[in-house]
This record gives C-alpha cells, structure tokens and sequence, in this order.
C-alpha cells in the first residue's frame, strides 16, 4: 500500500511538473446554472436509443442524461458513485471497491442484466455477464456525458441489454487540449489524475492522462476491518484524425491493482484495451461506421475467480439515404473471446479455458409522419451456447405541440448463458454441491413501456415511464448436487419517474423515484422458491433530491439526498444519505472542491447484510482541479 502511494505522489509530482512546463492551453471554464435553460438540455442529442442522434426529449424509451456539469457538481469520485446521479439506476456499493449496479431490479454482486458501454467498448465480462467495476476507471473531468437507458435495448446492443443500458461518452481530444491535474484526497484514501491534450497536424488531436488511485479498508458493523483496501494506477491515450465528415479514432488504456495479500475482497488486477474507429460517408453521402477493439482483463483474487479473457469486437453500421420521413440503420457485428480460469478452493470452471463467439445482423426503420414516429427493428444474434437468439422491438412516440413526447414499446430480449451458468463447479474439488449447468438456456424477457417526458416553459421538465416486464427461464438450480437450470419465471411491474426545476437563474432542483414490485415463482415442479432470493436484492422504493446553488463571490454549493429501501434478502435496512459539495473558482483556471459523502450517516451498509457485510459512514474529500 505504501509503495503504491509513492507512486501516487510521483504521478501527483509529474502532474505539477507538466502544468508547471505547458504552455497555454484551451481554458475550460465552468458555467453557471443559467448557461443552459431546462428546455435547451431537452434538446441535447443522445445516441443510445435509436443508434442515431435525436433529442432527448423526443427519445422514445426511459433515459437520464448525466451531463459532466452534473459530474463536476457532485460528490463523486469514481464512475459508479457518478452513476448514483441517475433516478433510474441502483447503485449499491460492497466494499472498497465492488459495486452492485442495475436498473428495474435483479442487483447483486453478479448482475447480469445491464450492458455498459465506454465510448462503443462493451466492458462486461464473459465470465458472468456482467461488469467488475473495480477495472474500469475513468479520468470524471474527461467524461462528456451518461446517457442510462432504463429498460431493454436488444435490437441495437444485443443480449443482456435486458433491464438497461449505460453508455459512458467521453470529450473528444480537441475538447480537452492543454493541461489538466485533479487531486481528491481525504484519510481514506483518494486519487490523483493528469492529462495532456496536444495537435497531431493540421487536423488532428491527441490527448494523453495518467491515473493513480487508492482506497483504505472499509469496516464491518463491529468495526472490525475488511481486507478490502487496494491501489490501482492506470493510463491511456486518445487520438483524433480529420473532421466531422471523416473521422478517425484510435484510444486505449492500461492499468494495474491491487495489494499483496490479494483477496476476493482486494484482488490483483490488470489488463488494457485499444480501440480503433473510423466514421465516414460511401460516395454517395450515407454514413456509416467501422470500430474494433481488444480488451484484456486478468483477475486474481486467490479464493473465487482466478480469471483472464481476451476479446476482440469489430462493428459495423451503416444508415443509407432514404427520403424525407424515412431512416433505416442497419449493420453487423462478431465477438469472440478467451477466457481461461484456474481453479480455486471455493470454484472450478470446466473445461478450464474456453473460447466464445457471438455474430450478429440487426436493421431498424424508423417512420416520421407528422407528429408519430415509428421504430421497427430486429436483431439476429448467434452466441456459443444456445445458437440464434432473436430481438425484436417496435415502438411509437407522439410528440405534443406543446414539446412534449408520449411513447410506447415492446420488445423481446434476452439474456445469454455465460461460464457461470454453464460451466461452474463449486467447492473448487469433489464433492461437488453445485455442478454446472449444461442444459441452461437463455433469460427471455417480454417487455412493455408506456412513458411522458414533457415540461413546462423553460423553467420544468419531467418524465414518468410505466413498465412490466414479464420473465421466462430465470436461473435458479434443482437436484443434488444442484444443477443450474432456467427455473422461475415472474413479472416485474414498476414506475420510474423525474423532475427538474429551475426557479431562478441560480437555483436548480431535481427529483426522482422508482417503485419497483417483483413477482416471481417456480415455473415447474418441484415448487421450491428459495432460489428466488438469488434473483436479485432490491428496493421496493428509492427516491433522490438533488439542489444546486450559484452563490456569489464564484462559489457553488450542491446537494444529494438519497433514499434507499429496504433490501429483503438478505436483509439490509433502508438508509437515507446526504451527499454534499461546495465549490469555489478563485480564477477562471483553478477549482478549489469541499465533497462531503454520507454527511449526517455515521455508518451504514448497502450490499449484502449480516455482521460482516461492509459499512459506509462520513467521508470529507479535498478536491483541486488546474487546467492550463
């Protein structure tokens, strides 16, 4: 631990030495809260809905925007306590650095059912479908915005977007030109960040950063300590080549964590990814665009999962020149993956090591007459397990003369098996207690939506979105040793609604809520329902206020106050936490931070109850930010 804090002061002391040596660069100034009315963030573009760019208020589906002066004015410090900013998202933190994340319900430790994306890198791992948030860190000054799509986006992203999609956009390099360094500090831990932004030629930009993170042991109910505390350091490029009409990407990262002794609470990790993109026009003036990655993760926490997957991902998209009311895209893609894992005392995967395919065909049209709109689309996807899946979806929005949009949507999605549904044994040696899942099929999902977005003059907006979601084939396990086999099925019924307003130039207030009712059962005999427990623990209720104050004198204060229910199983009592941060520019280059986390909460645990399940209490962070 020590020897990596070195390394923190060292990048902490190379970010000086950069500022110190730059010349002038591009002045990012914040703006105040009148910069941009209500009713002009609705027409701020998201591209995670139909594949296009489109309005957000005319986006036929439940999305939350997180803008980055959402992220600048918050108390966060890592990517998923940005997401906490979103009404329809649950984010739960287990330790220092494990989060349980997910929308519409179905959260734990191994959440499967939501699908992330940073900038068009799909981050979930084949081992369980699901994301290790401790590999992925982002630079939060570099991040442009979060669209998070509650509910299910298979036509355009494929299985296992079933419940949700979160998609991480960062600036392009020609934003962030110059010199930029962030130090977050407190006794607990914190991070430092330094990054670079230069021309490559007459048309090109580049931009460089380097991040060194570390987080202290977090503590149990008793106040005993949990081995959770772990470093990290990580950096990475983007480049930028051409111009709007022809342009070419190429970024990536590396990264390396964790302490000895490593543990399944703190583990060693590493692993890198590089990305290349080229978006251009055919001859005839149609866009398309063509992107592969590769991304490495390797994990070794010693007692679960001793895991390394290689994948590669080329995409392809393409949308021709259809008349006036008429837009088609359509495109196709392959995925394959390596993934090896060593056994451990408590697992085994057999066969040891496997590679993993999936191809997919997908086409969706979209109808503009007068004020409807309709979206048809189709995806055919192959994976290794239970061949062709097909997700369909079709939806309808009305736009009102007065701006605001009612939709609705069905669809069919799916969530594919992954190694842990297949292939995992457990204890690691015979005899077994849980012995694969050979004859496990795919997670079908049949959802329904009807929603409103809309507002008030420029001062108020809102959204409420209604949706059931109606599941066949849910995992859970039968016979001894226990085989995992799709046993439950069930509706998940539920509200997702937000509001905004800004009274006066200076004062912006938010709130939000989602109610959430699960009703699942054995789809076949025998009727034992204790399996259920495994399918998730949620909230029936949680609510979220949000307050932003320009003050005189360029200083800022923000609120977030959040309202957690009670997770039944296992059993988590319902906590309310404030969140606060005062900011102050002294000048137009400097950023001087107060971030206040868990402020009127002693200590409390979000994930995973009983005596030795992590707890949470009152945090103060320091916060600089210099751009030169």
């Amino acid at each position: 631990m020590q020897q990596t804090r070195r390394a923190s002061r060292a990048a902490l002391a190379l970010a000086c030495a950069l500022a110190c040596g730059a010349g002038q660069g591009q002045v990012v100034a914040a703006g105040g809260l009148a910069e941009l009315s209500l009713e002009q963030l609705s027409e701020v573009p998201v591209t995670s809905v139909t594949g296009r760019p489109e309005s957000l208020r005319s986006a036929p589906a439940s999305v939350f925007v997180i803008s980055e002066e959402d992220i600048r004015r918050s108390a966060a410090t890592s990517l998923p306590e940005a997401l906490r900013l979103a009404p329809n998202l649950q984010v739960a933190r287990m330790s220092a650095g494990q989060y349980a994340i997910s929308a519409r319900g179905f959260n734990n430790a191994i959440a499967n059912k939501l699908l992330v994306l940073v900038d068009g890198r799909t981050i979930y791992s084949s081992l369980f479908s699901g994301v290790f948030w401790d590999f992925h860190d982002v630079v939060l000054e570099d991040i442009a915005r979060i669209e998070v799509i509650s509910g299910p986006g298979g036509t355009l992203w494929g299985a296992n977007a079933v419940n949700g999609i979160i998609n991480v956009i960062t600036k392009t390099a020609a934003a962030t030109q110059g010199t930029l360094v962030s130090v977050t500090r407190s006794d607990h831990g914190g991070q430092e960040a330094v990054r670079w932004g230069g021309r490559l030629g007459e048309a090109g930009h580049l931009r460089l950063y380097g991040l060194a993170i570390d987080r202290d042991n977090t503590r149990q109910v008793d106040g005993a300590e949990v081995p959770d505390a772990a470093s990290k350091v990580q950096a990475g490029f983007r480049a930028d080549l051409g111009d709007l009409g022809r342009m070419v990407t190429v970024q990536g990262d590396i990264y390396r964590g964790g302490d000895d002794p490593a543990n399944n609470f703190a583990p060693k990790i590493r692993g890198g990814n590089l990305l290349a993109r080229w978006e251009g026009r055919f001859a005839g003036g149609s866009p398309f665009r063509l992107q592969g990655y590769y991304d490495l993760q390797e994990r070794d926490d010693v007692n679960l999962f001793r895991n390394r997957n290689a994948t590669w991902d080329l995409q392809f998209t393409h949308e021709p020149l259809l008349p006036a009311g008429h837009q088609l895209l359509w495109g196709a893609g392959y995925r394959t993956a390596q993934d090896r894992n060593e056994p451990s005392a408590i697992v085994r995967f057999d066969p040891g090591e496997r590679r993993l395919h999936w191809a997919n065909v997908f086409a969706q049209y979209q109808l503009q007459r007068g004020r409807w709109q309709y979206t048809a689309g189709a995806k055919a996807e192959r994976n290794s397990y239970t061949g062709l899946e097909w997700l369909p979806s079709l939806r309808a929005a009305y736009q009102h003369p007065n701006r605001s949009t009612t939709w609705a949507a069905v669809s069919r999605t799916v969530r594919a098996p992954a190694r842990l549904d297949r292939e995992l044994f457990f204890p690691g040696n015979p005899p077994f207690i849980i012995a694969g899942g050979p004859q496990f099929e795919s997670e079908v999902a049949r959802v329904y939506e009807l929603g409103h977005r809309g507002g008030f003059g420029r001062d108020f907006s809102y959204s409420a979105t209604l949706f059931r979601q109606s599941f066949e084939g849910l995992r859970g396990g039968t016979g001894f040793p226990l085989q995992i086999a799709n046993r439950f099925e069930g509706d998940v019924d539920g509200l997702e609604a937000w509001a905004q307003w800004q009274p006066a130039e200076y004062v912006r207030l938010m709130a939000g809520y989602m109610h959430l009712r699960k009703d699942l059962r054995a789809s076949a005999p025998p009727e034992d329902t204790g399996g259920i427990a495994n399918l998730g623990n949620d909230p029936r209720n949680q609510w979220k206020l949000r307050a932003q104050f320009d003050l005189p004198r360029r200083t800022e204060l923000d609120l977030l106050v959040r309202r957690i229910g009670t997770l039944p199983s296992p059993f988590v009592p319902a906590y309310t936490v404030a969140d606060l941060r005062i900011g102050w520019r002294p000048s137009p280059r400097l950023e001087l931070s107060l971030l206040a986390q868990n402020l009127f909460d002693r200590r409390h645990a979000e994930f995973g109850g009983g005596p030795t399940a992590s707890t949470f209490g009152r945090r103060i962070y320091l916060r600089a930010v210099l751009e030169l």
